[in-house]
């Protein structure tokens, strides 16, 4: 390199010039590093001696900040020392940035995270770094032997262009993985496991048959993994065998496995500092493996965190657990001794948040389970953990324990989030196939925002149109912890006219605007209650006549008492938990109006999670309604009201509003009979989705799904027979606007097994 040519110059003229004494120091010939700079990065000083293992140091020390491609160190003698001049040569600033050969990758895909930048020094380091960030880009897409390399060509005197090159060849596919050595799992128990997968037409839609080192890597570690989940705790996995046809169109991947033995569990037991703490049996019992069971490493695991999280509940945040295992080869068994040091009880010290540029701390810090100066707790930490997590507001949070660098019982933490976009402003235009009432052009304007001015107030404003006939406009706003305390307050205004559909041909135009207050309040844990206020005025555009004591709109006034809990990872978009809620709703009598009326309905849902590997979850939701109408002092139902089925928000395979008893009417005499939905008193629903990432960094996912539900009458007793049910797939994309869903849907006929007529439904919203 240049740079020892220098240092061996700088050498012999410094000993020649040895023991002279330096009297200033100049840089020259740098335009855009500033001078200081420069000098703070030298060690040389004024009035200091010429050193020349400080100057060879000094070279070093400025060709590793990448700005210069030539550093002179020259001494010009001032009478009563000599002048240190510093001549560097800059590297040219890149003014343009440009990609040939590259069709299959997008710019856009890697532009974000490249750290070669327009109109910064060349650093010809950066560039290689990119040149491989472009490669790894080409190998996610099953482009394994795509080529990068890269020219920088002059523009100017001092200015230049980086090309990058791109030799992009073709896919590279799995084309056999072949599984060797295994005797107590099939070839295909293996396979379909494996993120390394054939390739075969449905799997040319995703990308498990595409060639990727990482792939392979990750399902070398999963079989260890797998084999030691059942049992084989000795289990040998080699390193995988990857051979390419000589079309470089395919590769065949070969795991060799060495099984071992399968061992069941012999003898457990738990020594070291137990006494005064736990019974030796309280922590047995506690452990998920169980003696003469299957040795299970997932198990084991869990059981190790789940002593040291007894411990850390009692203060002992480093506590050491040393489980050591005896294998029994001829009785196959295992015994495990789990010997405990508790080590030194510790204390909260100081709690530091960071990485929240929006977010506020109070924000953060009111869901802390756990407080400065009191006892550690490892249960209460990780439900901190968990409980800033599932705020929706960032796309990490971490917790980092540090012990106090003067009082040894003390650990401080540092809880380190990065924020993500929590709201926008957007609009949109579209064709709806199927909403609530009828196909339509819409256009639509919306700003949500989940965390308005970091303090985490929801607020929302929204507007739609379909025709001078159906449009929405609704605001709402949530604080859900008013003054950082356990109540939260809401208010919602919407206005909308639509038409209203109780049979063929009889569709109702619409007013509907109302206002309504809600408040709320944390009972114990994650039980809260509400009371909501909501005033209504509807108002009928046409006088339709439909039978004799029919509602034609009104006032409505009504208090519903709620009460709900919700578990779940994520608030905004949850995977895993269950959200349970019980309401009653009170319209009319004391409130007065012209609806009377009483609603009771338990609505609940969970969130089973199903993970492939640590990125990729798939998820099961399960969800059921059962809600029930009560007269109110005597008074008919409103018709508006009754129950009836039918629409994307419970059976989907059927038209809004088509499920449900029905009765056979006539306008006057010289009209033809039509089928009046009726609607009934008591409806129930259960609807089963399976979800599936298709694009996890856009939101995007598949589902598939089935719905099953009936409605009642007044005379009819709630059973589970007679469901109406369908059953379709579709897909789901959580866009900032609002989430977006597309699903086909078919009914099945009981009757006559088989599906019927599809229904496509495009709506916003879950």
């Amino acid at each position: 390199m240049n740079w020892i040519k220098y240092c061996l110059l700088a050498s012999f003229w410094s000993i020649t010039a040895y023991a002279q004494r330096i009297t200033d120091i100049r840089v020259e010939g740098n335009a855009k590093v500033e001078s200081e700079a420069i000098l703070n990065t030298v060690s040389s000083r004024k009035g200091e001696e010429i050193n020349r293992l400080t100057i060879a140091n000094d070279i070093r020390e400025l060709y590793k900040l990448g700005y210069f491609s030539d550093i002179r160190f020259l001494s010009v003698d001032s009478g009563d020392g000599f002048i240190l001049k510093i001549k560097v040569v800059e590297k040219p600033a890149i003014i343009n940035i440009r990609f040939e050969g590259m069709n299959e990758v997008k710019e856009d895909d890697f532009k974000d995270t490249l750290e070669t930048k327009l109109y910064t020094i060349v650093n010809e380091g950066t560039i290689a770094s990119d040149v491989r960030l472009i490669e790894k880009k080409y190998s996610e897409k099953g482009f394994y032997l795509a080529k990068v390399d890269y020219t920088i060509e002059d523009k100017s005197a001092n200015e230049v262009e980086v090309v990058f090159k791109v030799n992009e060849r073709g896919k590279v596919l799995v084309g056999d993985v072949f599984i060797l050595g295994n005797e107590y799992f099939s070839d295909s128990d293996i396979i379909d496991k494996l993120a390394t997968r054939p390739y075969t037409r449905s799997g040319a839609y995703g990308s498990g048959s595409l060639f990727q080192k990482d792939y392979v890597n990750r399902d070398l570690e999963f079989l260890a993994y797998y084999y030691k989940d059942y049992g084989f705790a000795n289990v040998r996995v080699a390193q995988p065998v990857i051979q390419m046809d000589t079309d470089q169109n395919f590769v065949r991947v070969t795991f060799q496995v060495d099984e071992g033995l399968q061992y069941n569990i012999g003898t457990l037991h738990v020594s070291g500092d137990l006494e005064g703490l736990y019974q030796e049996n309280e922590l047995l019992e506690a452990m998920l493996l169980k003696e003469t069971e299957l040795f299970r490493y997932s198990r084991f695991a869990k059981d190790v965190e789940m002593l040291v999280d007894k411990y850390g509940d009692l203060g002992y945040a480093y506590v050491d657990v040393n489980p050591k295992t005896t294998f029994n080869d001829e009785a196959r068994t295992v015994d495990i001794n789990y010997e405990i040091t508790k080590g030194q009880k510790v204390y909260f010290g100081e709690m530091l948040i960071v990485g929240n540029t929006k977010t506020r701390d109070n924000v953060i810090r009111r869901e802390f389970e756990v407080t400065d100066a009191e006892l550690y707790s490892g249960t209460r930490l990780s439900l901190t953990k968990r409980n800033v997590n599932r705020l929706g507001f960032f796309e990490e949070v971490q917790v980092i324990k540090e012990r106090d660098e003067q009082e040894e019982d003390v650990v401080n933490l540092k809880l380190k989030v990065k924020e993500k976009p929590t709201g926008q402003l957007q609009a949109s235009i579209g064709f709806s196939p199927q909403t609530q009432r009828k196909q339509s052009w819409f256009g639509q304007g919306r700003y949500d925002e989940s965390n308005q001015s970091g303090k985490a107030w929801h607020t929302s404003l929204s507007a739609r149109w379909a025709t001078t006939d159906d449009y929405d406009l609704e605001l709402g706003f949530t604080d859900p912890k008013v003054y950082d305390s356990d109540w939260s307050l809401g208010t919602y205004l919407s206005h909308s006219r639509f038409e209203r559909r109780y049979a063929a041909g009889i569709e109702i135009p619409e007013t509907k605007s109302s206002v309504s207050v809600t408040v709320g309040r944390k009972i114990i844990e994650l039980i809260r209650g509400s009371l909501t206020l909501r005033y209504s005025k509807i108002r009928q555009l046409r006088e339709v006549y439909i039978f004799e004591g029919y509602v034609a709109g009104g006032v409505q006034k009504s208090v519903t008492l709620g009460i709900s809990r919700k578990d779940v990872d994520n608030y905004l978009d949850p995977s895993q938990g269950s959200i349970v809620s019980l309401s009653h709703n009170f319209s009319g009598g004391p409130l007065k109006g012209d609806y009377q009326y009483q609603e009771s309905q338990v609505d609940s849902a969970v969130y089973l999670p199903l993970d492939y590997t640590e990125e990729f979850r798939t998820y099961f939701k399960l969800r059921g309604v059962l809600g029930k109408l009560w007269q109110f002092q005597g008074q008919e139902l409103p018709p508006s009201e009754r129950y009836r089925l039918g629409g994307f928000d419970s059976l989907r395979g059927y038209p809004y509003w088509s499920v449900g008893p029905t009765q056979r009417r006539m306008r006057s005499p010289r009209n033809a009979y039509y089928d009046y939905e009726l609607g009934g008193d008591k409806q129930v629903y259960f609807q089963f989705e399976y979800f599936v990432p298709l694009i996890p960094k856009a939101g995007i996912k598949s589902l598939v799904f089935a719905d099953a539900g009936r409605v009642y009458k007044e005379d009819e007793s709630i059973s589970f027979g007679e469901f109406k049910k369908d059953v379709g797939f579709g897909f789901r994309w959580l866009t900032p606007l609002a989430p977006f869903r597309f699903e086909w849907a078919y009914p099945y006929d009981d009757e006559k097994k088989r599906l019927g007529e599809l229904q496509f439904i495009f709506t916003l919203g879950y």
